[in-house]
């Protein structure tokens, strides 16, 4: 039970620095500086804001748990069966990629369908004075924040869920002498993490920056702001095609010399003591 509740602890702390950083300070950050609106019409907004958390945090509260559900049936027990124990490996395995699954979806949606409806009323009401397009920009603004957070939260709940699986281990090799593992499950391959991490990491301030820009030069009644995205859609352009080779090319870097190395442990395990793993690979 004690590591049932530190796992627990330690995934609501990343939870509360990842939305800290991406929805508080990046989000905060833009809405507060570029978006010229009276304290008044700021409050209806912080107001929104509330209600749509509420909401957000009662749908993502309801994936949360059934997404624990296997593991806590693990782990509060003094002598779980066997399949249980298995279950709960494999579970604790793939709980970074489902951290990332309800990021950008109980969490994404319950936030910006709701703020974004209630934002439609109030303008409509006369309560904010902001242009209608303003909801389309605050779109494309809650995907980018939201794939900041899914990524700051997959990284974190990886290093969460260490304690947990020697914990299960431990388990199934005291009470069944069983060494539980994936049986060579691939969850998240080490070429789709490194090539959406370092893709999001590349175009994400350059999305953000053109973002906030165009809303600050929309505010300010600027003429420039047709020329402005001629120029910074070229940006945008070269800047997601180097991110996207840049990514493609880190990540063969890093897949090949694994599997180089798996080659030669598989012909080990085969029965080949000889083999040998030459230091193609610097690093």
């Amino acid at each position: 039970m004690h590591i049932y509740r530190k796992f627990l602890r330690d995934l609501i702390r990343n939870y509360i620095i990842g939305s800290g950083i991406a929805v508080v300070v990046v989000g905060g950050v833009i809405i507060s500086t570029t978006l010229a609106i009276s304290s008044a019409e700021m409050v209806h907004i912080f107001f929104i804001m509330i209600l749509s958390l509420c909401v957000m945090i009662l749908a993502e509260l309801l994936v949360f748990r059934r997404h624990m559900q296997p593991i806590r049936a693990m782990l509060v027990r003094e002598a779980p069966e066997l399949a249980v124990i298995r279950e709960a490996y494999v579970q604790t395995h793939r709980f970074p990629a489902l951290s990332v699954k309800r990021i950008l979806g109980p969490h994404f949606l319950g936030l910006s369908v709701p703020a974004m409806a209630m934002a439609f009323i109030a303008i409509k009401a006369g309560w904010l004075s902001l242009p209608m397009y303003y909801l389309g920009l605050a779109g494309v603004g809650a995907v980018l924040v939201a794939s900041m957070h899914a990524l700051l939260e997959f990284f974190m709940t990886a290093q969460a869920i260490r304690p947990v699986l020697i914990h299960i281990r431990d388990v199934g090799g005291r009470l069944y002498g069983e060494d539980v593992s994936l049986d060579g499950r691939v969850i998240v391959s080490i070429q789709c993490k490194f090539q959406l991490s370092a893709f999001l990491i590349g175009t994400m301030p350059l999305f953000l920056f053109s973002l906030a820009t165009q809303i600050r030069l929309i505010s300010e009644a600027s003429h420039v702001s047709v020329d402005y995205w001629k120029w910074a859609g070229l940006i945008l352009l070269l800047g997601v095609g180097f991110s996207s080779l840049g990514a493609r090319m880190l990540a063969r870097d890093i897949q090949q010399p694994i599997e180089y190395l798996h080659k030669a442990m598989k012909d080990v395990q085969a029965g080949d003591l000889q083999v040998r793993a030459s230091d193609l690979y610097s690093d």
